[in-house]
Parts: C-alpha cells; structure tokens; sequence
C-alpha cells in the first residue's frame, strides 16, 4: 500500500466532514433614509459574513430599497458564529426634530443575554449619537442555526 492510497481515502472523508459540518454566518444590511435612519432591514445568513452581509443587500435590492449600507461588525459581535443565539435591537429616539431609528446585531454561543450585549455593541459601532439613557427594544431573536436553510429547500 502507497502513501497515497492511504492518503487519498482520509482527505477524503476530511473534505466531507468538513462540507457537511459548514453552516452559515450572519450577516445585517440596512436601507437608510436621508438622515441616516435606518428605515428597513435585512437579515440573512451566508457561507461567510461577507457572503451573508452580501445576501441581506440582495434581500433589500429586490424590495427597492434605497440606500443600503452592510452592517459589519468590527468588533467582535457574534455574526461568524454558525449556533448559538442571536438578538437584533432596534433603537428610536429624536434626532434634531427627527424621528432617527438604528440596529444591532448580536450573537453568542452562551445566551440570548450575552447575545443582547453584544448586538448592543454592534449598535454603538454605527450608531455613533447613540446614548445607553436612550435604550432599545428587541426587534427579534432566536436560535442562529434556525437562520439557516433547512436542507429539504
């Protein structure tokens, strides 16, 4: 028996493993209005962040949205994790006399808690006016691989 057909059969099931096992990340694109609102959103999920943030873009171009902007994280808020849990935030308060609404998007292999506190931190990253005395609601949460395509799709 070679190397290689010794080789051969365990990369093999080592690419399968690996193929089988891959999951999505999410990924949060916003439509936004003239003054920086975010007015829609889009979640979804992809083989990468940048492929789900990307994905969310598609979702908001065939609504016609205008405006869209990928909101990726530079922080480390969860969206590369493939299960766990997940929490998007949605905060509103005035802003000059305008009505100003952002998003955050948190995930975490612990709790939906600890997912909160990051999505909050996602949040803050783009919502730089953002005060903690303003607060939040949540917009929605779960389980991240209940994001995913079910195979039978």
């Amino acid at each position: 028996m070679t190397k290689s057909t010794v080789l051969q059969p365990l990369l093999i099931l080592i690419l399968v493993f690996q193929f089988t096992n891959a999951k999505a990340q999410m990924g949060l694109a916003v439509s936004i209005n003239d003054n920086g609102s975010s007015v829609k959103y889009a979640l979804e999920t992809g083989s990468s962040v940048k492929e789900a943030s990307t994905n969310a873009v598609k979702v908001l171009e065939v609504e016609e949205a205008k405006n869209i902007e990928r909101r990726m994280s530079e922080g480390k808020s969860g969206h590369e994790l493939n299960e766990g849990y997940y929490v998007l935030i949605l905060a509103s308060r005035k802003n000059g006399g305008r009505f100003f609404l952002s998003y955050g998007l948190g995930g975490s292999e612990v709790s939906h808690q600890d997912a909160e506190k990051k999505a909050l931190i996602h949040l803050k990253e783009w919502d730089l006016g953002y005060e903690n005395d303003f607060g939040y609601s949540i917009e929605k949460k779960g389980k991240i691989e209940d994001l995913f395509p079910s195979e039978e799709e």
